[in-house]
């Protein structure tokens, strides 16, 4: 069967996407996102099967999303694996969802009656990766399996991805060394890249310690050139807030990516799709971990709204 695989350039959408290629055989792997994947997809007419790993569907595009994806099932099986919480009422029959696991673990678990059991440790480490390895199933394969062994490895591979992070070719290749099971540290420069990475990661704390700016109810730092999921909990803690935000100007698209960390009861998801679509972008994600792409001009607005909405959420 004509398989092509989409996934999420993340630690998680790696492995889910390394998962789905060990199962489907040799397949084209692209690398897409909530945002690009409406386009992303057109590259998948006239394949047989289309299997698309970890890419949320938030609410403003939802509709979209469902259109294009029933669309592409009246010709071809489309199995779409995700983890990320849904829009109220989405459903779909080529939908494989569960917010209580990674997309590596669901990935595997689809999959796994063409799978080696072997390849559970590829699963975990996108799990680790995604802050997802106390789920019930986790447990259950961190069982079989040395657990310091799988966090040296999945923190080599979610470090070492930080160099070069826009280098889909790079991490195309890294897709099909993992769906061969190779440790992440026998890839290449994955475990010098994860060195150089933890410096690069203890500088930009400095400069987020020294740069964050807090407003009444969420801190934020602009165009730290880093892990913006990092730069985003470390704006957090030292910016004293419960909800953190790191976002960086995309000059060829006029706009601003952003990544939100956040803590207690704050459902990150439902707030920043809100604000964003106010603002003419796009969100979502997890409770506490969310992102989206805003439109520059639309910035300070955003950030406004949501620090209004993060307020009315702790009642303040």
């Amino acid at each position: 069967m004509k398989t092509v695989i989409f996934t999420h350039g993340d630690s998680d959408g790696l492995c889910s996407g390394a998962l789905a290629l060990a199962a489907c055989g040799d397949s084209p792997v692209y690398f897409t996102n909530p945002v690009s994947v409406l386009t992303d997809i057109e590259e998948a007419r006239g394949y047989d099967r289309i299997v698309v790993c970890d890419i949320a569907i938030n609410l403003p595009r939802s509709q979209q999303m469902k259109d294009k994806f029933e669309s592409l099932a009246k010709s071809s099986e489309v199995i779409y694996i995700d983890h990320h919480p849904l829009p109220p009422g989405f459903s779909a029959p080529w939908l494989f969802h569960d917010t209580g696991a990674s997309a590596s673990e669901l990935t595997f678990n689809y999959f796994s009656n063409d799978l080696s059991p072997d390849m559970s440790r590829v699963a975990m480490y996108g799990a680790i990766g995604d802050y997802e390895d106390m789920t019930p199933g986790a447990r259950r394969i961190l069982q079989d399996w040395d657990m310091r062994s799988l966090y040296y490895q999945a923190g080599t591979l979610s470090q070492g991805i930080e160099i070069g992070r826009r280098d889909y070719e790079f991490k195309r290749g890294l897709v099909r060394q993992l769906a061969q099971n190779t440790l992440p540290s026998e890839i290449g420069m994955l475990a010098k890249n994860a060195l150089i990475a933890a410096r690069h990661e203890d500088e930009m704390r400095r400069r987020v310690q020294s740069e964050v700016v807090r407003m009444k109810n969420i801190a934020y730092v602009l165009d730290m050139n880093g892990c913006m999921g990092k730069a985003a909990i470390f704006a957090r803690v030292y910016g004293k807030a419960v909800v953190g935000i790191s976002a960086e100007y995309r000059d060829h698209r006029d706009a601003y990516d952003f990544s939100a960390r956040g803590i207690g009861d704050v459902d990150l998801n439902a707030i920043i799709g809100d604000a964003a679509s106010r603002n003419g972008g796009t969100g979502g994600g997890h409770p506490r971990a969310a992102g989206g792409r805003i439109p520059a001009k639309n910035m300070k607005q955003f950030l406004l709204d949501l620090d209004k909405a993060v307020g009315a959420a702790l009642g303040k």
